[in-house]
């Protein structure tokens, strides 16, 4: 029996980590549909060096104000209103003829899972099983994978660790090995385009900062802004700060009336969110970095970049212990990880098995 595949994408970087997937079902000439949600703009752009689709094939209407959390919620309100108008789309389906595929944590996943349940679809859920255990960090992604988790028919775990949080929830249950994201890192690392001329400096020593967590930009702003202080304040005056400033990053700093010194203005250059191509080759270039992104986390690890993860918790077990230290609220974890960066360099992983094969093999 032929089975309709749909994607429900609601961030650039979920169709990053779901291009592998979408790729080998290119390859292997399986339809499928691509549904946008809105809660950002998905970027194909991005990813027209990996897959051919260059658009979505339906789209929620976009959220207006990209970093307000009052028009967020406004976006979801209306994305589950929107809801019922897919029900010619999902005529004569269900958990028997399609699977509807939703990714990771964002909320747009949530609203995903709910599309599913109401159409009586099958939910596949890729990169399951992660769990940082702590309903506050990250917020609410945690929130919304466990959700999801409870809902889902079929569960892709990007490891053993957690495929084993999955141990009291029922469906199909498929350890990946490696998640998704890992080919579309590599593929991108591959790719010659990077050019740092772009980003209009030359210094060959630099490390990356990111700070973007609703957790911090939101609801700590005064805990954060004395946390990037210190950290400018500690690192080596050699050394350039590439600071990514995300919609969020830009509007906490705005907020909280963030200056520089003069002396940090000569080494912290401000950096917009760049192409996923030049991110990861950005980062790959740099001396180690220094970021709350769960996803960041798991990019380093695959490089052996050494990597501060600037959280309590993390929902990931990608490279800590190796090339990662959490922070953990503890300021001396950020200047002896600061002195030392380099014992935390590892080599780049590699990987036999891809994940996106395991998945496709099943979705056929």
């Amino acid at each position: 029996m032929i089975k309709r595949i749909y994607f429900f994408v609601g961030t650039t970087t979920e169709l990053i980590k779901l291009a592998p997937v979408i790729r080998e079902l290119e390859k292997r000439q399986k339809d499928f549909k691509i549904i946008t949600s809105g809660q950002t703009e998905v970027n194909f752009s991005e990813l027209s060096f990996f897959i051919k689709k260059s658009s979505a094939d339906l789209a929620f209407g976009e959220k207006v104000h990209k970093s307000s959390l009052y028009f967020f919620v406004i976006w979801f309100i209306k994305a589950l209103l929107q809801i019922p108008t897919l029900r010619q789309e999902f005529k004569g389906l269900n958990k028997h003829n399609s699977y509807f595929i939703v990714h990771g944590d964002p909320v747009s996943s949530l609203v995903g899972a709910v599309i599913a349940k109401f159409y009586n679809l099958k939910l596949v859920h890729i990169e399951s099983g992660l769990r940082s255990f702590n309903f506050l960090e990250p917020f609410p992604e945690e929130l919304c994978r466990l959700i999801i988790s409870k809902l889902a028919d079929v569960h892709f775990c990007p490891n053993e660790w957690s495929l084993n949080n999955l141990s009291k929830i029922g469906g199909v249950k498929i350890n990946t090995v490696q998640n998704t994201q890992i080919e579309s890192c590599l593929a991108a690392l591959k790719n010659k385009a990077f050019d740092r001329n772009v980003l209009k400096f030359k210094e060959k020593n630099y490390f990356v900062l990111i700070i973007h967590r609703q957790e911090h930009v939101i609801f700590r702003k005064a805990e954060s802004k004395r946390l990037i202080k210190f950290i400018l304040n500690q690192a080596d005056k050699n050394i350039l700060c590439i600071f990514i400033r995300h919609a969020t990053t830009y509007n906490f700093l705005k907020s909280v009336n963030f200056k520089l010194t003069s002396e940090q203005k000569k080494r912290v250059k401000f950096v917009s969110r760049l192409h996923y191509i030049d991110f990861v080759n950005l980062m790959n270039n740099s001396q180690f970095l220094i970021t709350d992104g769960g996803g960041n986390q798991e990019e380093a690890y695959y490089m052996g970049l050494p990597c501060l993860l600037i959280r309590n918790n993390t929902e990931r077990i990608e490279g800590l212990g190796e090339n990662a230290v959490l922070y953990n609220g503890n300021k001396h974890t950020i200047r002896s990880f600061m002195r030392s960066y380099k014992k935390y360099r590892r080599g780049k992983v590699k990987f036999r098995i891809r994940p996106s094969e395991i998945v496709v093999d099943y979705l056929r």
